[in-house]
């Protein structure tokens, strides 16, 4: 009975330290699971915190293309660039699902690109700025040459009313102008006469005014008659008989040239019968340098 009492005592203080070392196991073992959901938790926060950060970067990568996209610059060499740093960004947004890229990169990659778009910025004001001065310029240059435009045309109007003026004031001037039927004598002599049946030619007499302004020098002067029914008095019908007058082409009568030294001159300028003078009143126009220089009418019985 004796040796079974120590050998239950001994059973008992295994058992005993059997326990103890089962509470250690257990408790070291809710330790290490309270360790283990600290160390998830900390891990799960930096995932929430790096997945926050990448969609932070997303956004403002996003956001910058929208600005990128919102600069307009007509300069070739610029436009160049900034499509090229718009491929970077465009690249970027891709490699944001790369687990690889880190966000410090990101970030660093990001902020240089912000930094080339606010030069970019300053370039495209800057030439905006120069391009709103250069047309501000333009419109003055383009004042001023309208301006001087106006200024010219109406020189150059004032000079052809002028010149119109002075054209004018060169044309020959006539007084005294009249015309009228001569009967021819046998000694060669006129009379004048209104019978249309006695008369041998109709003459037209005139005078031609002093004028300092029209050049001198030989001038043809023409005459034409028109009978009662409008009809020229004239040789020929052809282009041969025919001269240039208040810008048509018309038939003459008759025609002499006259040397005109800028002094007064008699002119006398006959027509003589070739067939029948009807009866009635005629008109008689006379012209110098293409424009009329007189008119009168007389009347044949």
């Amino acid at each position: 009975m004796e040796n079974q009492q120590p050998t239950k005592n001994n059973v008992n203080k295994i058992l005993v330290g059997l326990v103890v070392l089962l509470f250690g196991f257990c408790g070291f073992l809710i330790w290490q699971n309270m360790e283990l959901k600290q160390v998830i938790t900390e891990k799960e926060i930096i995932y929430v915190d790096v997945s926050t950060e990448r969609d932070n970067v997303k956004a403002e990568l996003e956001e910058m293309l929208a600005q990128y996209n919102a600069l307009e610059t007509t300069n070739g060499e610029i436009k160049a660039e900034l499509e090229a740093e718009k491929a970077k960004i465009e690249e970027l947004l891709k490699n944001i699902k790369n687990k690889d890229w880190t966000i410090h990169k990101l970030k660093k990659e990001t902020e240089t690109l912000r930094t080339i778009m606010k030069g970019f910025v300053v370039q495209i004001d800057s030439l905006n700025t120069v391009n709103k001065e250069l047309r501000a310029e333009k419109e003055v240059v383009q004042g001023e040459l309208k301006s001087e435009r106006n200024k010219t045309e109406s020189l150059t109007k004032e000079k052809e009313n002028l010149t119109n003026k002075v054209t004018i004031a060169s044309y020959l001037k006539t007084v005294g102008l009249k015309t009228y039927g001569v009967r021819v004598k046998g000694d060669n002599t006129g009379k004048e006469n209104d019978k249309a049946k006695r008369i041998d030619k109709i003459r037209t007499e005139f005078t031609v005014l002093k004028n300092e302004i029209t050049p001198p020098g030989d001038k043809w002067i023409y005459v034409r008659i028109l009978t009662p029914d409008g009809k020229v008095l004239s040789e020929k019908t052809d282009d041969s008989n025919k001269f240039d007058f208040n810008g048509v082409k018309g038939l003459y009568t008759s025609k002499k040239q006259i040397n005109y030294q800028n002094q007064e001159i008699q002119v006398t300028i006959d027509w003589k019968k070739i067939e029948e003078f009807p009866i009635g009143e005629y008109n008689v126009e006379v012209y110098a340098d293409g424009v009329d220089i007189g008119k009168t009418k007389f009347t044949l019985k």
